[in-house]
């Protein structure tokens, strides 16, 4: 199996394991505070990673230390918004609002690197941005409205963290690269936590089960294929992919804890996928005729 077959499958498995991770999260909400979640699963995820990387020379070079800390803060923030939002809306609106850094994509890469849009990179950001105001069910009164700004800030810092990674990581050790991230979400989480930290809530097993799977196979193990993907997969295929998530994000939402989407939210998030859908496949197809053409 050659490594790009390899790691198309792998991202297959890290975009369940996303998407697998709002249900589960939003049941931990119910008995600890969004912040204390990051800081035990991040700092959990960069101590486990400590023995892949203690004898790697290139810990400390500066690149990676630099670009790893950035890429950090990007990553510390677009969990932050997306933990606190969840606490406020339905985990299936959190995933799929999420996935709008898709979308989003082209838009920032135009800011950060100065890659053109194009028709249909607008046509599908404004009909993202209507699907979105669709699960808002035109009542911005909503008991999830303040939640779902929250969500979608966060897509903005997705998509800007994805944009630094397409950027950067074939410059970088992708091992380091990935615990400087780790390591840096788990400090900052821990710096935003309360002076008086309500601890009761970590002897509830969902709670326990909840921050030790996400911090292994949603931060260490996702974070690292993510990043070592890109190595092999195009950014336009790999958004293909990342399609998935917000859809594991409502069945299995649907499945855990019995969430049952709005007829709002089904709409709304039917025309997102449509959205991020359009996106990818275009840019897919936009990148594999210029390939041809090269």
């Amino acid at each position: 199996m050659n490594k790009k077959i390899k790691y198309f499958l792998l991202l297959i498995s890290v975009v369940f394991f996303w998407g697998l991770t709002f249900p589960m999260m939003k049941l931990a909400l119910f008995y600890i505070s969004p912040v204390l979640l990051l800081s035990l699963r991040f700092l959990l995820s960069a101590v486990l990673m400590i023995p892949l990387i203690f004898k790697n020379k290139k810990l400390f070079e500066k690149n990676n230390l630099v670009f790893g800390i950035i890429g950090g803060i990007l990553l510390f923030l677009a969990y932050y918004f997306q933990t606190v939002g969840l606490k406020y809306t339905t985990s299936s609106q959190s995933g799929l609002i999420t996935g709008m850094y898709v979308i989003l994509l082209p838009l920032i890469s135009l800011l950060y690197i100065k890659i053109k849009l194009n028709k249909i990179d607008v046509f599908a950001v404004s009909i993202g941005f209507i699907g979105l105001v669709l699960m808002s069910s035109f009542n911005f009164s909503s008991q999830y409205t303040f939640g779902d700004i929250l969500t979608f800030i966060c897509a903005i810092f997705y998509a800007l963290q994805t944009v630094y990674i397409y950027k950067y990581t074939k410059f970088l050790d992708s091992m380091v690269f990935t615990f400087y991230q780790l390591l840096v979400v788990g400090v900052l989480s821990s710096l935003f936590l309360p002076f008086h930290v309500d601890f009761s809530g970590l002897v509830v097993p969902v709670v326990i089960f909840t921050i030790v799977f996400t911090a292994i196979f949603a931060s260490l193990y996702a974070i690292l294929i993510n990043t070592k993907a890109l190595l092999y997969i195009e950014p336009t295929a790999a958004g293909v992919i990342y399609v998935g998530e917000p859809v594991f994000a409502v069945i299995t939402s649907i499945i855990i804890i019995d969430e049952v989407p709005t007829m709002y939210t089904v709409v709304g998030g039917i025309i997102i996928v449509i959205a991020m859908l359009i996106e990818t496949v275009h840019k897919y197809i936009e990148g594999k005729n210029s390939y041809d053409t090269a």
